[in-house]
């Protein structure tokens, strides 16, 4: 640590706690994840190596950038990108972002989504607490602990990872999957971007599980444009094998409507 100030803790958690610190000798705000060892159990402490493996090889504007990583005698320190805020936050405070403002964060997701799936890696955890925002408001995709490396020899998965409001159907299923279930991930942030609340909502996880999975119909908000509902449209298609394909979406002329 001795390369880094402390300045104020910025959260915490189940995982451990985020500081804004400052790289010595040379004035750079970063933020210090600092994840405990103690009381990690074997799984939970390979979850965190395998995030580390996976945030040192990425390099793209849209993801949250690993600067460095150590260890002290009692933390496993992930040294990040400083993002200056959470979409989160924004989201809870304002409610429904402009149509605009929600192309611009499409755009720069689909992009990080398809630059991660060209380097066989899944997310699997998209929702908003997941997304920051850098300098010059660029959003930027964080929190890699559920990602995973896809197999060359297969790019199915069956395990359950994720947060229930954002999981394909085929995950509810305990079918095995493909990185199409970003894409589904995808549209049901940019939906919960858009109207304020996400596309699927009930009580219970059963009720949720029953409208995740079950052929009901999506409400479109009378507030949406044309051309949102038809990017979503791509993305909220309960068979994976008809959910549209990275490139298709990075053409969608949604995602310029926001420049």
């Amino acid at each position: 640590m001795e390369c880094y100030e402390l300045l104020e803790r910025l959260g915490e958690g189940s995982f451990g706690r985020v500081y804004r610190g400052r790289r010595r000798f040379t004035g750079q705000f970063v933020a210090l994840k600092c994840v405990p060892r103690a009381g990690k159990t074997k799984e939970e402490l390979n979850s965190l190596q395998r995030e580390i493996q996976i945030l040192a090889t990425l390099d793209h504007p849209n993801i949250i950038k690993l600067l460095d990583y150590f260890e002290t005698p009692s933390d496993v320190v992930l040294v990040l990108e400083y993002a200056q805020g959470e979409l989160f936050e924004v989201l809870t405070s304002d409610g429904a972002l402009p149509e605009a403002t929600v192309a611009r964060v499409a755009l720069g997701l689909t992009s990080a989504l398809t630059y991660l799936h060209a380097h066989r890696v899944m997310h699997r955890d998209l929702k908003p607490q997941n997304l920051l925002i850098g300098a010059g408001g660029v959003v930027k995709l964080a929190d890699f602990g559920f990602a995973r490396e896809v197999g060359r020899d297969s790019i199915l998965m069956s395990s359950i990872k994720g947060t229930p409001l954002y999981m394909a159907p085929e995950m509810f299923r305990e079918e095995r999957y493909t990185p199409s279930a970003d894409v589904w991930g995808l549209g049901v942030l940019i939906y919960e971007l858009a109207a304020g609340k996400p596309p699927f909502f009930a009580g219970n996880l059963q009720e949720l599980l029953a409208l995740i999975v079950e052929d009901s119909p999506i409400i479109w908000p009378t507030t949406f444009s044309d051309k949102l509902v038809t990017f979503l449209s791509k993305c909220l298609v309960k068979n994976p094998s008809q959910r549209a394909g990275w490139e298709e979406l990075l053409q969608d002329p949604f995602l310029f409507s926001g420049a």
